[in-house]
């Protein structure tokens, strides 16, 4: 009987801790995420425990949970002797990424058109007027949630919130795990005029003009996306010869 009762203080104590562990999992898991979508950590970059812990003010044992859930996420990898770091995105991630994301868009654009509605419409407008406002001389963290916005409206619209979510992913990880400063600043206003083309069809209720519209927009983006990519390659060898 003692035995068993020293189990079950034992299971009840590990619950305890565990539960007063989660929020400041989840803090962590939060805030390591947030600092790679503000670029302040980079792809590639290695996660050093006590770096983490000196900037969060948070214990290692959650810091170390909130990397595995951010590793099974896929926005940090491991290696034995190296530790955690960033993910980068490779070119057959990048081609499988934007290959559903299309998929998913243009579904969603063209449950948005046939579900209309003023409110919906209303709003992608706003929402494309604060992009269009925002014009800084490179790409910012600022100017792609606002990109990113449109997007997420149009799925809105759609009333399909598990594609909101699984786009919601898509874009997370596109835009992490790939370096901002490679980014082309000329595709902001291409960007933008795709984005005003596609409004203007889609107020015409022309669902086949905005299927092509956005079909064309995405693979613009996942070639940028790919230039991106052989700009990290190519500095990265440069750097090698210098050294």
């Amino acid at each position: 009987m003692a035995t068993k009762k020293a189990a079950e203080t034992k299971v009840s104590e590990k619950k305890n801790s565990y539960g007063k562990n989660t929020p400041l999992i989840r803090e962590a898991y939060n805030s390591i995420k947030n600092m790679i979508f503000d670029h302040k950590l980079v792809p590639g970059q290695r996660l050093v425990y006590q770096d983490l812990v000196r900037m969060l003010k948070i214990s290692q044992t959650p810091i170390i949970n909130a990397l595995n859930r951010l590793l099974q996420d896929g926005f940090v990898a491991y290696e034995n002797y190296c530790g955690f770091y960033v993910k980068p995105m490779d070119l057959q991630e990048v081609w499988e990424a934007f290959g559903v994301r299309e998929a998913l868009e243009v579904y969603a654009v063209r449950q948005a058109i046939e579900r209309w509605s003023p409110e919906g419409m209303s709003l992608l407008s706003q929402i494309l007027r604060d992009h269009e406002k925002c014009t800084p001389p490179r790409y910012t963290s600022e100017k792609f949630r606002l990109d990113t916005e449109f997007h997420l409206q149009i799925a809105t619209m759609s009333g399909n919130q598990v594609l909101r979510r699984l786009l919601r992913r898509n874009f997370e990880h596109i835009f992490m795990r790939v370096k901002l400063e490679n980014y082309s600043p000329e595709r902001m206003a291409a960007s933008a005029a795709e984005h005003r083309r596609l409004l203007e069809r889609m107020k015409k209720k022309d669902v086949l003009g905005s299927m092509e519209i956005l079909r064309n927009h995405i693979q613009n983006a996942r070639d940028q996306v790919i230039r991106c990519l052989a700009g990290e390659e190519q500095g990265e060898s440069l750097a090698g010869t210098s050294a």
